[in-house]
């Protein structure tokens, strides 16, 4: 009984250890469970944010992809429209190099054309002066050097002398020679007659290899004297430079006498008419005013003639420029010649008419009838603005001897005597040569001859001794020559400059001082002006006043002139343009 008991005892216990170790193992199932929802839970998010991070990085890649590909095809159409403009650039260039060397082909089959002179102008310009074209000083000297027929002489020389170089070279040259011959022999004698007949030709040439140095001397001959064109050309151009400067002043310089001259005018004019009004009223008398009348029509020719004096101006500044427009043109201030008023291309127009004041006298506020109330607006210093010449003597003279054209060109003609003496002492050296000979000779019984020769050889020419030697000292007293002309060129450059540079600092220093003159005489009329209207001074102090004044507006105008010139005259002793 008590074992039944006991085994059911045992019985229960390992079932009841069964559903433990069951319930445990269920419990840690379910734990485990829990845990890996858990770990699935927070590992979704993260998966999810990196998708989307991987997806944003795809697009951000793709989005630099394809802005580079952009950038990369904008580039690639910027290089192909580049590429193609300059194609056509290339093109066009070409066009117009092809139809520049036409244009002077064209110009070398006409040759030189005659000049076509302008119209004669007479009377009024048919343009209007406020739409006629205003030429600088500048304007003009280009216009001179495109238009000058003188320089191009100068650059027919200059190509007339690079023709000499490739002449010279050409004994450098193979010569080729050609001969084509026919033969009948006819011979008779007592035993036998023969007849026959036989026929030819035969070419060759040969070439100087070596002489020694005389064709290099003849070489650079004719390179110095190609240099030596080419600075008379720049002396030619110095000149026409000058030459049209100056005449450009004597315009400017006209136009100012023009305006001082009409001034004048119209003082006497206004004189003219209060002596006559002064007269009427009893206060002077009669011979006062036949003096006012002469000085008026004393100041109408003088008009006249400052007209004049404008006209030739322009003349000779259109022939120094080989002016062919037929259209007339308006000049300028320069830095140093400013003289001219704003209606000066009226004064221009009515060269051939003078114009009566026609505005009366008035009196002023005292009553007086004053001849100088406008004057100080008419005044030829007025506004006037003079700039010294920066330059010092010895840089003027340096520049000169630097520059000169005319001095470069001595100094390449005693180099082609050099040369020329070289070459002339050279005839006693030998020449060696190369020959190269073919013919073909065939007779009437068919017998032929083929020559071919190859030689070299090495000898003297057909030499005077006694002709060369005198040569010689012609020659070297042709150097001689040369060298003397390049001292005197110098010695008279030198001195030149220093007069130049002298004279112009004189007139820099005079034209201040004529400047007061000026002033002080126009001062002085308005005095004799006031005190002649008051009945203090006669009519002839008032008009010994009033030729002070217009003198000393004329020499001031010719002083600034001279200036300019002197100054131009520098600058071409200078070699400058």
């Amino acid at each position: 009984m008590y074992l039944m008991k006991k085994k059911k005892n045992k019985k229960d216990f390992k079932i009841k250890k069964r559903v433990f170790f069951s319930l445990l193992a269920g419990l840690m199932i379910f734990l485990s469970y829990q845990n890996i929802i858990a770990i699935e839970e927070t590992k979704a998010p993260n998966e999810a944010s990196g998708t989307i991070r991987n997806v944003e990085q795809n697009v951000e890649k793709d989005s630099k992809t394809s802005f580079f590909d952009k950038f990369k095809k904008q580039n690639n159409d910027e290089e192909k429209l580049n590429k193609k403009a300059q194609k056509e650039q290339i093109k066009l260039q070409k066009q117009q190099e092809k139809e520049q060397k036409r244009l002077e082909k064209e110009k070398k089959k006409l040759r030189v054309q005659e000049i076509k002179l302008p119209e004669v102008q007479e009377g009024k310009p048919k343009t209007p002066f406020h739409l006629m074209s205003v030429m600088t000083i500048d304007d003009c000297v280009d216009y001179a050097l495109s238009h000058n027929p003188n320089l191009a002489v100068s650059k027919e020389r200059i190509k007339a002398a690079q023709s000499t170089i490739n002449q010279a070279r050409a004994n450098y040259a193979p010569r080729l020679t050609g001969r084509v011959s026919y033969n009948h022999s006819d011979t008779k004698s007592s035993s036998f007659h023969t007849d026959s007949n036989s026929g030819g030709f035969n070419v060759g040439i040969s070439e100087m290899i070596w002489d020694f140095g005389r064709t290099t001397a003849r070489i650079n001959m004719a390179k110095y004297d190609v240099e030596s064109s080419q600075y008379d050309y720049d002396y030619d151009v110095l000149n026409i430079v000058y030459d049209v400067k100056i005449n450009y002043y004597r315009v400017l310089s006209a136009l100012a006498r023009l305006d001082i001259y009409e001034q004048n005018v119209r003082i006497q004019n206004l004189n003219y008419e209060r002596t006559s009004a002064m007269f009427d009223e009893g206060l002077k008398s009669k011979i006062d005013v036949v003096n006012a009348q002469v000085n008026l029509t004393d100041a109408k020719i003088q008009l006249v003639e400052a007209q004049n004096e404008l006209q030739v101006a322009l003349i000779n500044l259109k022939n120094s420029m080989f002016y062919e427009g037929d259209t007339p043109f308006i000049v300028q201030n320069t830095e140093n010649f400013g003289f001219l008023k704003v209606d000066y291309r009226k004064k221009v127009e009515g060269l051939n008419t003078i114009k009566p004041s026609g505005s009366g006298f008035k009196k002023n506020e005292d009553g007086m009838i004053m001849l100088t109330s406008g004057i100080e607006h008419n005044d030829i210093i007025q506004n006037f603005e003079f700039t010294p010449f920066a330059i010092s003597k010895k840089e003027a003279v340096e520049q000169a001897l630097e520059l000169r054209p005319d001095l470069k060109s001595n100094r390449m003609l005693a180099k082609v005597q050099e040369e020329s003496l070289k070459a002339i002492k050279r005839q006693y050296a030998p020449e060696l040569s190369a020959d190269l000979t073919w013919g073909y000779n065939r007779s009437e019984n068919n017998n032929y001859q083929s020559p071919l020769q190859l030689g070299v050889s090495m000898g003297l020419g057909s030499i005077n001794p006694y002709g060369i030697h005198y040569q010689i000292k012609e020659g070297e007293s042709y150097l001689d020559i040369a060298l003397h002309n390049i001292n005197i060129a110098k010695t008279d450059i030198f001195w030149q400059v220093q007069t130049n540079y002298v004279n112009m600092r004189q007139l820099e220093r005079k034209i201040p001082l004529m400047n007061m003159k000026v002033k002080a005489t126009l001062e002085n009329f308005e005095l004799a002006d006031g005190r002649y209207s008051v009945g203090l001074n006669n009519y002839v102090e008032l008009q010994d006043a009033l030729t002070n004044y217009n003198n000393s507006q004329l020499n001031f105008v010719e002083a600034v002139f001279n200036y300019n010139v002197a100054r131009e005259t520098l600058l071409k002793s200078m070699g400058v343009k």
